[in-house]
């Protein structure tokens, strides 16, 4: 947003339930490179009321979470008020707000294929949930589909995802990885937190399944087969489950919520991400290696990042034996594991810029508004939104 600002005339619609303890500052600070703002207040108990319905719907179970008459009302509003050139829907559980605004270009943000993420975490739920990841996943599949022909333009954050949306012409949607701000995420002004303790940094929402799964695997399964002396590992972000906080022990740090996630990061030794379900680009590794931490990972993260001239510097294993090794041999060469972190940090400051990223963004606006495919045709031509 705040690229697209130096631009354009950005205006933001979003949602809240009301119960985030630490987003005051938010608003302030989306002031600053918006031209308007609104945030809609959600009522806990009509999204009770309209998922209880779900049941009898052919809607995904989390578009009916998300949907309120009274927000739509407040959107529809909106956006005759300011007429936008083109509306940006981040997710498909957003698109039955704007579906059916025919007069305005739409382009949909699938971010990754849900779908595909919710049949790999059915097969890690618990035997009684299973039935309803997979009523889940064929609805998402079908939903992701059904709304690919409601918008001008589409994005995803990887060519591994945009070809799990199940579209026979899926090949269009413009793949936009994400970026990472390196001048916020950059380890100065926090070498003098870095302590002498081996640590091992896993973060995220710990409310997240997939995050969750990843917490436990590193402390149950990876860290008992770590060799080398005096390891602990840290569990950082917000919402942590009762399964996440009760990893916690005398080798194991579950910190909840932090104000600055940097200090997690600057604390940190290694950046180990076991996640064997969940789709997408994960930010949390482009954040670590912003902060010059070597990643330990597994082909099912290396996998979602874009193909580039230069692979990612990630350390991978898939295999718990195999993560375990590759954490070994990182704590052993202090040397190694510099040289891995110096290269990280290097790596996507050439490849993860905001403003490439917002390029080719652009661009799907500027397809979307002209009906064109062929980005030659609109050299240098931008709308305004």
């Amino acid at each position: 947003m705040r690229e697209l600002a130096k631009n354009h005339d950005v205006y933001l619609f979003c949602l809240t339930s009301g119960k985030e303890k630490h987003a005051n500052p938010e608003p302030a600070q989306l002031h600053g490179f918006t031209k308007g703002l609104r945030i809609h207040r959600m009522s806990a108990f009509k999204r009770m009321a309209r998922l209880s319905m779900a049941p009898l719907s052919s809607r995904p179970f989390q578009v009916h979470w998300f949907y309120q008459r009274a927000a739509k009302r407040e959107l529809e509003a909106w956006v005759k008020e300011i007429q936008p050139d083109v509306i940006y829907c981040q997710l498909v559980r957003m698109a039955t707000y704007v579906q059916h605004m025919h007069h305005i270009p739409k382009v949909i943000d699938y971010m990754d294929a849900l779908s595909a993420g919710i049949a790999r975490q059915s097969r890690l739920a618990p035997r009684l949930m299973r039935w309803l990841y997979r009523i889940e996943y064929r609805r998402l599949k079908g939903f992701e589909s059904t709304v690919f022909d409601y918008f001008d333009g589409k994005t995803i954050i990887s060519s591994a995802d945009r070809k799990l949306i199940q579209h026979a012409e899926n090949q269009i949607i413009d793949v936009v990885p994400n970026g990472i701000d390196t001048a916020f995420f950059h380890r100065d002004g926090f070498r003098e937190n870095h302590k002498k303790d081996l640590v091992l940094l896993f973060s995220g929402n710990m409310s997240y399944p997939p995050n969750v799964d990843a917490a436990k695997q590193l402390v149950q399964e990876v860290l008992p087969l770590v060799q080398t002396p005096g390891v602990r590992v840290m569990i950082a972000g917000t919402d942590p489950t009762p399964e996440v906080r009760a990893l916690a022990s005398d080798k194991v740090e579950v910190t909840g919520w932090l104000d600055d996630i940097r200090s997690a990061y600057a604390l940190a030794t290694l950046f180990v991400a076991p996640l064997r379900i969940g789709t997408g680009q994960q930010n949390k590794i482009l954040e670590a290696m912003a902060m010059e931490l070597p990643c330990v990972t597994t082909q099912h993260v290396a996998g979602g990042f874009p193909a580039m001239e230069t692979t990612a510097p990630l350390q991978v294993a898939n295999s718990t034996e195999g993560l375990a090794r590759q954490i070994d041999r990182l704590l052993s060469d202090k040397s190694q594991s510099e040289s891995l972190g110096s290269l990280s940090r290097r790596w996507v400051e050439k490849h993860c810029d905001w403003s490439a990223s917002t390029e080719k963004l652009t661009d799907t606006f500027v397809h979307s508004v002209s009906n064109e495919t062929d980005s030659t045709v609109w050299p240098n031509q931008t709308p305004t939104f």
